[in-house]
């Protein structure tokens, strides 16, 4: 493969700008505009050299660092110069090299390099952008574990034990008379517990949604209940207006914020009341499809005249908070309902420990958690094929065989051992250049 270069770090003004060299030319270029100034002439591996980076029409004194083969993030011989971070240095010195042979990468291609290489699967590599993309501690928590290549050992693990399985079934096609009162009996118990497996990997996909995404929490009740003013507690800013003005909120408002290493995406909706003002009319139908995607309500309920609809929400788990307590009492939280003020901030902290309780209750006990959408589905389909060859054991050997492969081929994907080259590309395009 040719030789890449890339600018690795952020376009802009900083201290410290990296540019990436990789290919079997990499010492090559390097040694063309790198001068030590140290007492080390030569490139040890590993080591950091100070020197001066000849970009042509300027120099610039910085470090560069040797990474050989085998130990480097692609798996080829790497460099990488680590030069003052002005937009204009990086942009000659990014020039240099490819004036010097280096071509410029496409996105992703060092983590592309390093999955065609060796050195991490496919889903470690999603770690890789997921740890880049995080929002939030539980994103990132999750996104090293997938990085890390916790997730991989498990969908390796479950690899090994169908290959084993389809190993042992080829050999009795060969040797029926041998083999088969011996291995068939025992087939309905390899399956189950490769079923067992997987189920287990599924059973954390909502988990890890909450842990990438994080929690969708929807504002609801009366109007003038104090939606707005909640929001902009939990907020700790003025994100939404309030006005004494019965019906202020039109339209859903929307934010986020991080609490406890958890994603909170908050969304404030209209007052939930007949109207005959057509813009209010809409702002209810808004409201009504975000409590859809929700994953907590809050319905909020104005404690000063203690009115509650009794509005039910199907299949939501629903938090009845009770505002405005600074004017008529305080009582203490219990079973889902909280009592605070937004006004005051009294009790908001206590509600969201309550939220954010629900990603500690639904992460407990669980390992790994699986995050991608395109994980999800090679499991299901894994699954669907595991199932299917159970029920055809009775059957002829060979259906039995189709659909374990199938299964097999569907969890490859995961890891990249059975992913087509439109589905590698299709993950590596997501990547920044110099990534």
């Amino acid at each position: 493969m040719s030789t890449i270069a890339a600018i690795s770090s952020p376009i802009g003004t900083g201290g410290i700008g990296i540019v990436r060299v990789s290919g079997q030319d990499a010492l090559k270029i390097a040694d063309a505009i790198f001068v030590f100034k140290s007492e080390d002439k030569n490139w040890q591996p590993l080591h950091m050299h100070f020197g001066t980076f000849n970009a042509g029409d300027f120099s610039d004194m910085g470090y560069a660092v040797y990474f050989p083969a085998g130990k480097s993030f692609t798996g080829e011989d790497t460099v990488e110069f680590y030069l003052h971070g002005g937009a204009r240095i990086m942009k000659g010195a990014l020039e240099t090299l490819i004036s010097k042979g280096a071509v410029l990468a496409k996105g992703g291609e060092f983590t592309k390099r390093a999955f065609l290489n060796g050195r991490m699967t496919l889903a470690d590599a999603e770690g890789v952008i997921d740890m880049i993309n995080a929002e939030s501690a539980s994103a990132l928590n999750a996104a090293y574990r997938l990085m890390d290549g916790e997730v991989s050992k498990n969908i390796n693990a479950i690899l090994e034990r169908l290959e084993n399985l389809i190993a042992t079934l080829e050999a009795t096609l060969d040797y029926p008379d041998e083999m088969e009162d011996e291995i068939l009996p025992v087939l309905p118990d390899e399956i189950d517990c490769a079923i067992d497996s997987v189920e287990k990997l599924l059973a954390t996909a909502k988990c890890g949604k909450i842990a990438k995404y994080g929690l969708n929490v929807v504002l609801t009740g009366r109007t003038n209940a104090g939606k707005s003013s909640l929001m902009n507690a939990m907020l700790k800013t003025d994100r939404a207006i309030v006005t004494p003005i019965a019906g202020t909120t039109r339209d859903t408002i929307e934010d986020s914020l991080e609490y406890k290493g958890i994603k909170i995406n908050l969304v404030d909706t209209a007052g939930l009341r007949s109207s005959d003002d057509i813009v209010e009319q809409q702002g209810i139908e808004r409201a009504k499809k975000a409590i859809n995607g929700a994953d907590i309500i809050l319905h909020v309920i104005s404690a000063e005249d203690g009115v509650n609809d009794d509005v039910e929400y199907p299949g939501k788990l629903v938090y009845t908070v009770y505002n405005k307590c600074d004017l008529s009492g305080y009582k203490d939280n219990d079973n889902n309902v909280y009592y605070l003020s937004a006004k005051t901030g009294d009790g908001v902290d206590s509600l969201l420990d309550g939220i954010a309780s629900m990603y500690e209750i639904s992460a407990s006990g669980s390992g790994e958690i699986i995050t991608s959408e395109r994980h999800i589905s090679a499991l299901y389909e894994t699954k669907n094929a595991l199932l299917s060859a159970k029920s055809g054991i009775n059957g002829t050997i060979d259906c039995t065989l189709i659909d374990l492969r199938k299964a097999y081929d569907s969890l490859g994907e995961i890891t990249g051992k059975t992913a087509t080259e439109d589905v590698v590309d299709s993950i590596f395009r997501k990547f920044c250049v110099g990534k």
